[in-house]
């Protein structure tokens, strides 16, 4: 067992610190989370935002719309600043 495997029985063992919107990574949970990420990959490879699979996703999976929004802006952050030094580093991109 995982650490936040262990972690989540203990609290759903002794009801404690559960709140909503906690994703707990089991059965078709834990499925929908390897089928999002794999088709979130091909999606950025084409060019789209990983948000267009992964909003909808931890929507269905009943995670909060802030905290969706917040993993969203996220992940454009990352993305962003990794094209942003792909750019620099073929030199595409001057920099005064």
């Amino acid at each position: 067992m995982i650490a936040g495997q262990r972690r989540q029985h203990l609290k759903e063992k002794f009801n404690k610190g559960l709140v909503s919107g906690v994703v707990k990574y089991e059965g078709w949970t834990l499925s929908k989370l390897k089928l999002g990420s794999f088709f979130g990959g091909i999606v950025g490879a084409f060019g789209l935002g990983g948000g267009v699979v992964f909003n909808p996703l931890l929507l269905s999976l009943g995670v909060l719309p802030q905290v969706t929004t917040s993993t969203a802006m996220y992940m454009i952050l990352f993305s962003t600043t990794a094209s942003t030094l792909v750019y620099i580093s073929i030199g595409a991109l001057v920099i005064p």
